[in-house]
């Protein structure tokens, strides 16, 4: 018999290989809140501001910070605990937000002078800000100056405010939290992280110390710490670690109030378990060669192919969680510690009278802002993919750090359309050869067309302008506060003029 093959069995050899390649088109929809699928359902109002303002446009949704800000606070009140929220202004430079949440019984969390200075303008009381982050001295003296509560990253920070305590005019003690990490996991056994921040907990003793010397000068109120979202495996034997410290210091004659457990706590990107599963899948199969690629140049996106075997992992944030924020900061202080009976830190911080702080971050910016940019043109790739470009850059999205994988919205300009036959990819308008806004494809039904506006949702927390510059003169994005007013009616103002309690009057 021979081995060779008719012509009809290569096609269909062919025809089956072919549809094995391109057997899906997998879509990951954005969670998204109710009041930005109303936004965009205004094609006028889209255009308008990106007409008006340019392309990209940060567009912000003060208003939503609002429900996630009564979520935290229902989980201390079901609790029966005290303490702070502190709103951190490091993911996003919006002002709207800070005023925002200036209205509510919040804290500002800021880590720079600049932001210190900003702080105070938008409505932040000084008894309200923390100040977090490596300190210069311009830092430190602005803190001390106005009574903020200065959350101490080092030794030498502990030095300087104790010699700025003697130049001030007030005999008032500077407030103060120390941050602390290198912590045991205790029974729990975890790959030791190195960290820039905060003073090793195996130097506690000698900050104890020095505490003790100074009581005259430095209000100490208590220890904290913070880690990345996810890291959950660390936080119950460092809370363990904090509270055993804080008793001590009491035993010591130091007066600790409060303890600080940071934030960390997850963003639900994607609207669908079952389409983000799908997706990764996909992924993983393009890998392996068993469809077409879903990553530019085949990068694999942290996948990669050994010896017939998927290796690697992801080098994008998982997007789906069961849980909001607040439900995982709820599971965190509800966790059974193992040096205290199985007590959770809820039950021991409420029973000890002391406070808990939290600086949420990213889970207070959820469904807070958007990122609108224009399609300048459509076109193929060297190796034939189709690319839709964008006026925007990499550093508009702080795409090359954290890769945003749900679908973008598109708004369409006019009803004149042609179908999407395969997956674009969006890339941005820098003279770079690599410049992505996403490195994955994505598979809208109709064709973007130039002069069309491409939003990607969700983008507040770290993403529209953590990273953002004026590279090659390209625009930095201006920043719009949509609302809706007391008769429903969506306004917007550019950020700056943002002012809720006249929009509450009516104003």
């Amino acid at each position: 018999m021979s081995n060779s093959s008719t012509p009809s069995d290569t096609c269909l050899a062919d025809d089956l290989s072919l549809g094995r390649k391109n057997r899906s088109r997998p879509r990951v929809k954005a969670a998204m809140h109710r009041s930005i699928a109303r936004f965009l359902s205004e094609k006028e109002l889209v255009f308008g501001l990106l007409d008006g303002f340019g392309s990209p446009l940060n567009v912000i949704f003060p208003e939503n910070i609002s429900e996630t800000i009564e979520r935290f606070k229902t989980v201390y009140k079901q609790r029966q605990l005290q303490g702070r929220i502190f709103y951190t202004s490091k993911p996003n430079k919006s002002l709207a937000l800070k005023k925002q949440a200036s209205c509510y019984d919040v804290g500002l969390d800021v880590s720079s002078h600049g932001e210190l200075v900003k702080a105070l303008s938008a409505g932040f009381h000084p008894s309200r800000i923390e100040a977090t982050g490596p300190k210069n001295l311009d830092y430190l003296v602005l803190g001390a100056q106005q009574d903020i509560l200065i959350n101490v990253d080092n030794m030498t920070e502990l030095q300087k405010l104790v010699e700025l305590k003697s130049m001030l005019p007030s005999d008032r003690k500077i407030r103060i939290l120390v941050r602390l990490d290198g912590f045991d996991g205790g029974p729990v056994k975890f790959t030791p992280q190195d960290s820039a921040f905060a003073i090793p907990c195996k130097e506690a003793p000698a900050v104890i110390e020095f505490l003790e010397r100074h009581q005259e000068s430095l209000d100490f109120y208590g220890f904290s710490f913070h880690f990345n979202a996810g890291d959950y495996i660390r936080r119950p034997g460092a809370i363990e670690t904090c509270l055993e410290l804080s008793f001590e210091c009491m035993n010591r004659g130091l007066k600790p109030r409060a303890l600080d457990i940071g934030g960390g706590y997850r963003i639900r990107y994607a609207d669908d378990q079952d389409e983000w599963n799908s997706f990764v899948e996909e992924l993983k199969s393009s890998v392996l060669g068993d469809r077409d690629s879903l990553s530019w140049n085949e990068s694999g996106l942290g996948f990669r192919k050994e010896d017939g075997v998927l290796k690697g992992a992801p080098n994008f944030m998982e997007h789906y969680h069961a849980n909001d924020g607040h439900e995982d900061f709820a599971s965190v202080i509800d966790t059974p510690l193992h040096k205290f009976d199985g007590y959770s830190a809820a039950r021991i911080l409420s029973e000890s009278l002391m406070e808990l702080y939290i600086e949420p971050g990213r889970a207070l910016l959820d469904q807070c802002g958007i990122t609108l940019s224009r399609v300048n043109f459509t076109k193929s790739s060297i190796l034939g993919e189709q690319l839709v470009s964008l006026d925007m850059n990499r550093t508009n999205l702080n795409s090359t750090q954290l890769k945003l994988m749900t679908d973008p919205e598109i708004v369409f300009r006019s009803d004149e359309r042609q179908a999407c036959e395969k997956g674009v990819m969006y890339v941005g308008n820098l003279c770079l050869t690599h410049d992505m806004i996403q490195y994955h494809k994505t598979f809208p039904d109709l064709l973007p067309q130039p002069g069309d506006a491409v939003a990607f949702i969700n983008t507040a927390a770290y993403q529209m302008d953590f990273a953002e510059t004026n590279v090659l003169e390209q625009r930095v994005a201006e920043k719009i506060a949509v609302v809706e007013d007391l008769n429903g009616r969506l306004r917007w103002f550019q950020d700056i003029n943002y002012n809720p309690i006249a929009l509450k009057l009516g104003n």
